[in-house]
């Protein structure tokens, strides 16, 4: 049995269709008030059965900090992807970020060591890895530097913390550090807002730069993906760096999102199936 932790969210509900597709069993946690139906809706950008796939989903209403609801939900676990996380740059939800990417990745962990789950998948970010100098491209070396990061970085970073703890205490675990995830289905939030700002006709520039990936090449059956990492049969501390080498320091928000859009081959009025490829 496979456990999903926020498959409410863009990377979660691409790879539960991607996980239902391909006729796995698979147990998704969700929060009270959460809307199940973006997730519906996702499946039905892919195929004409989505209510079928749908609704091979088991849905558990848990909390990442919620100790009794996430033993129900590790029943029967032998693998789990960790997408769950709160995105957010303002230092006045610094506690709030604590709380869900920190605690509550440290309450997945311990819950894989207890019920002897096989392998943990854990959806980082590029946040977490140290600036670069110059115009040399950030990889998976670059050392960290809190002095550098920001109150999300420095959570993620404090919740990867807690991967290779347990990593230490035995547990198989594989960390994906995707770029800026781009993909159909959350316009008003996170990545795409980025859509909603280019179509305004705005006109400015970003400082440096930074990678993006598709949230299919993040989910999906491609090389570096959390499905492959998970499958492969690799040493206990393994790390990906998913991204698409784009700098963002000489383009506006406007020819981005256009060139993002070129790269999906699609509009923004269509159903969106994005087409960027995974960089080596």
């Amino acid at each position: 049995m496979i456990l999903v932790t926020g498959g409410t969210g863009l990377v979660g509900s691409h790879l539960l269709f991607h996980l239902t597709s391909n006729g796995t069993t698979v147990k998704a946690i969700h929060r009270k008030n959460s809307d199940l139906g973006r997730v519906k809706k996702v499946f039905s950008y892919y195929s004409l059965e989505y209510e079928r796939l749908f609704g091979k989903i088991i849905w558990i209403e848990a909390d990442l900090n919620d100790i009794p609801s996430l033993e129900t939900s590790f029943a029967n676990v032998v693998h789990v992807y960790h997408c769950a996380a709160i995105i957010s740059f303002d230092p006045s939800d610094f506690d709030k970020l604590q709380k869900v990417n920190v605690e509550g990745t440290a309450n997945i962990v311990n819950m894989c060591l207890a019920h002897g789950v096989k392998k943990l998948c854990h959806v980082s970010s590029i946040a977490t890895l140290g600036k670069s100098k110059g115009t040399m491209e950030v990889t998976e070396e670059n050392e960290w530097n809190e002095q550098d990061a920001n109150v999300y970085g420095m959570t993620k970073h404090a919740a990867e913390m807690e991967v290779w703890r347990g990593s230490q205490e035995g547990l198989a675990v594989t960390i994906v550090n995707p770029g800026v995830i781009v993909g159909p289905g959350f316009w008003q939030t996170g990545s795409g807002k980025l859509f909603q700002t280019a179509i305004k006709g705005r006109n400015y520039y970003p400082p440096s730069g930074t990678g993006f990936v598709a949230v299919r090449d993040v989910a999906a059956n491609r090389r570096g993906s959390i499905r492959i990492r998970m499958s492969q049969d690799i040493l206990a501390g393994a790390r990906v760096f998913a991204r698409m080498r784009m700098n963002t320091g000489s383009r506006n928000v406007s020819a981005l999102s256009a060139a993002v859009l070129r790269l999906q081959g699609r509009c923004l009025s269509a159903r969106l199936q994005p087409r960027l490829q995974l960089l080596p």
